[in-house]
């Protein structure tokens, strides 16, 4: 017989098969932690309206098939063996935990995890041996390939260095190592037509001064390239990696050179996973933005909150939450368009976004789709940064990197290993 056991995500995702006619039989598990995120999500005041929809949704079909399927409750001796391998205990590793227990007591049946998030399928994959994730593709596109050559296949490759050998798509990057001293020794770019060598400067402006690439990190170093040379960029990345730093370094150096009228900063002030939620802000729009995670942000890259509230005053800094896009149009603003934590936007949202943004306007899309998720409707394969990646790359207005080395500290450097 088989037993299939959901997280909350794959529960959300999955709910119109869930109960389907044509479903093998079999028996459907749930932990009872999804019952209480699916009514968190449900009733909580800062979900979105849509997140909130699919939650009522699946609870009043687990409601109408009531006899279809068997809650499994969970219990905190459940968690033992996942907490003794070093993981903090979470409402995902209470999921997995209930698994593990629900494994155990149908050790002869055809048991398997379904999730839609990819760290959950991970550590799942060290205690079940079936694990499934529904939806979910891995993506290894980092916007460049790394090759090691030799000095014989260098010799080959610059020879031929118009042809496509490495099957790089348009605006993909090419950075080539020398496979004995492990150093990267060329940037290249391929624009359909031949490798191109990289051409950028450091982003100069008054405020930031110069603004480039830091301890000649290769992966800033097309970043800077993308930036230069494309309409839009998406840079992906860990916290610390320098996103925003080159983001904000550049569209500063555009807005004082008179190439861009205003920064625009489109954002979802979707509140860190696993935080507690402060609730109603006072004050205006712009107010309440600065008092969220948007504003820290910008307030720790221009210095203080005064500058920033200049800015805004001055209509050189716009604040668009999300929220309000709908109908927005930057045709005419000639206007930097930064989009910040996309990681937390659905397709739908992410769509709606970038249908706003005109002609005269360029684009930096900035987050970390991987680790930084902060809300299940936005994981796996609703992730709107993903689907972008998916649709824009390859066109020759698109650029994409992911940064691989941590800048800020030796703190977030060892940080990055929890």
């Amino acid at each position: 017989m088989k037993i299939e056991c959901y997280d909350t995500c794959s529960l959300l995702l999955n709910v119109n098969n869930l109960f389907s006619e044509d479903k093998e039989d079999g028996i459907i598990l749930i932990p009872s932690i999804c019952l209480e995120e699916l009514e968190n999500i449900k009733t909580s005041s800062t979900k979105d309206p849509d997140i909130k929809a699919s939650a009522r949704q699946i609870l009043k079909k687990l409601d109408n098939h009531y006899n279809d399927y068997k809650i499994w409750l969970y219990e905190e001796e459940m968690s033992k063996e996942l907490l003794e391998h070093g993981f903090t205990l979470s409402n995902d590793l209470k999921i997995i935990a209930c698994a593990l227990d629900a494994k155990n007591y149908f050790p002869d049946d055809d048991f398997v995890f379904i999730t839609n998030d990819l760290l959950c399928k991970h550590i799942a994959l060290m205690f079940l041996n079936n694990v499934e994730a529904i939806g979910v593709e891995e993506d290894d596109y980092d916007g460049y390939k790394e090759v090691y050559l030799d000095t014989d296949d260098m010799a080959n490759f610059y020879s031929t260095i118009d042809n496509n050998v490495f099957n790089l798509l348009v605006n993909e990057y090419l950075l080539v190592y020398d496979s004995e001293t492990l150093k990267c020794v060329d940037r290249l770019r391929w624009n359909g037509n031949g490798y191109k060598h990289l051409n950028y400067d450091n982003f100069r402006s008054r405020f930031f001064g110069p603004v480039g690439p830091m301890k000649d990190d290769c992966y800033q170093q097309l970043v800077a390239d993308s930036l230069t040379n494309n309409k839009i960029t998406m840079i992906k990345g860990p916290a610390g990696s320098g996103k925003t730093y080159l983001s904000l370094g550049f569209l500063m150096y555009k807005l004082e050179k008179g190439d861009i009228d205003k920064i625009i900063v489109f954002c979802n002030t979707i509140a860190t996973k696993h935080s507690a939620k402060l609730g109603f802000y006072p004050g205006t729009r712009d107010e309440k933005l600065l008092d969220s995670q948007i504003g820290n942000l910008l307030i720790s890259k221009f210095g203080s909150r005064m500058i920033v509230e200049k800015m805004i005053e001055e209509e050189r800094l716009v604040l668009l939450p999300l929220s309000d896009i709908r109908g927005y149009d930057t045709s005419g603003m000639k206007a930097g368009i930064y989009i910040s934590e996309a990681q937390n936007m659905d397709i739908d949202l992410m769509k709606l976004t970038l249908q706003r943004i005109g002609e005269d306007s360029i684009c930096i899309i900035d987050g970390d789709c991987k680790t930084q998720v902060d809300d299940a409707h936005f994981a796996g394969i609703n992730n709107g940064m993903k689907r972008a990646s998916q649709v824009f790359r390859g066109e020759d207005i698109y650029g994409e990197i992911t940064l691989k080395n941590i800048h800020r500290s030796k703190i977030a450097l060892i940080a990055e290993k929890m």
